[in-house]
């Protein structure tokens, strides 16, 4: 879970840690006389890293962790006046942007609820010395700490890092680092909030990562999900009313299809492979389709639950 390594360019300490929790999908398929339900074994892929850099000063460390918490405080509070970030996260989130556009990569965009999450986050690792964590004692988990925060989310992951000097020292370790790079080179994340406090001349900082889900009525998520299968060759049924009743039943169906799709997900720019591969144009001839809040057991995640009639 932890290494230490001497750094050739730098004589200050670093430390930085890594997660990622993200959102797997569930899918049901049902008939009336069959059901058949692949349940995920964690809805979550859970991922940590921390990176250490140095082998001296341990003790100077924790002293200098152990006076951070009042000051850094203010610091948090001041850039919770700007909606953009403090000049030290706009500069985190530059050297991110940079980093991806030499890879290919969209640059993330800036998320005000994430970047609360990250500032709430910021003032836990502030008032506890020590090794950096993801959740401390008493304080919630990262995703709901994003979702608690507002935040609209399918995946979301995290970097901290403390003690450098500039933004460009913990942007150059978090790079140096590979699930940290990973995070910052996420071709799937889109989104992304920053905190950053300084003490005593030294920086921390903490990057919560996202892909954000727009926020969709029942009726938009429906009306995408009949352009997709209109684009398999299936039009829509005269009514989508039993499949809205179908769509809330903890078990059963409304009306009589011929065969009952449902699943709960965050990406509706496109059908799930198990609904693609039941699309069968020789035994059903029309859709209906009725959306309604995701089941997963965790709703900090957002996600929508549809169910597909076909007839």
């Amino acid at each position: 879970m932890s290494f230490k390594t001497d750094s050739a360019v730098r004589t200050w300490r670093h430390i930085c840690k890594s997660i990622r929790l993200h959102l797997l999908p569930v899918y049901r398929n049902r008939s009336r006389n069959l059901t058949a339900h692949r349940s995920p074994a964690a809805i979550a892929r859970y991922f940590i890293g921390m990176h250490r850099k140095g082998k001296t000063r341990s003790l100077l460390l924790f002293s200098l962790l152990a006076g951070i918490a009042i000051t850094a405080s203010s610091a948090i509070s001041q850039a919770n006046d700007s909606p953009n970030g403090s000049p030290g996260e706009q500069a985190l989130l530059q050297l991110a942007n940079q980093a991806r556009a030499q890879h290919n990569l969209p640059p993330l965009r800036w998320d005000s609820a994430l970047a609360t999450a990250a500032r709430n986050h910021l003032r836990w690792v502030l008032r506890n010395p020590g090794e950096l964590r993801h959740q401390y004692s008493g304080e919630p988990d990262l995703a709901t700490r994003g979702g608690n925060a507002g935040a609209r989310f399918s995946t979301i992951s995290e970097n901290i890092a403390g003690h450098g000097q500039t933004p460009a020292d913990l942007h150059n370790i978090w790079m140096t680092t590979p699930v940290h790079r990973a995070n910052l080179l996420d071709p799937k994340l889109n989104v992304v909030g920053i905190a950053v406090a300084e003490n005593q001349g030294l920086l921390f900082a903490v990057q919560d990562f996202g892909r954000d889900v727009p926020a969709l009525t029942p009726e938009s998520v429906e009306r995408q999900v009949q352009k997709l299968l209109r684009a398999q060759g299936f039009p829509p049924a005269p009514s989508n009313e039993d499949a809205r009743k179908t769509c809330t039943m903890s078990q059963g169906q409304a009306g009589f299809p011929k065969l009952v799709i449902q699943w709960d997900g965050s990406d509706i720019s496109q059908l799930p492979d198990s609904v693609l591969q039941n699309l069968d144009k020789t035994k059903y001839k029309s859709a209906a389709v009725g959306a309604c809040p995701g089941r997963q057991a965790n709703q900090q995640f957002t996600t929508y639950h549809v169910a597909v009639l076909l007839y």
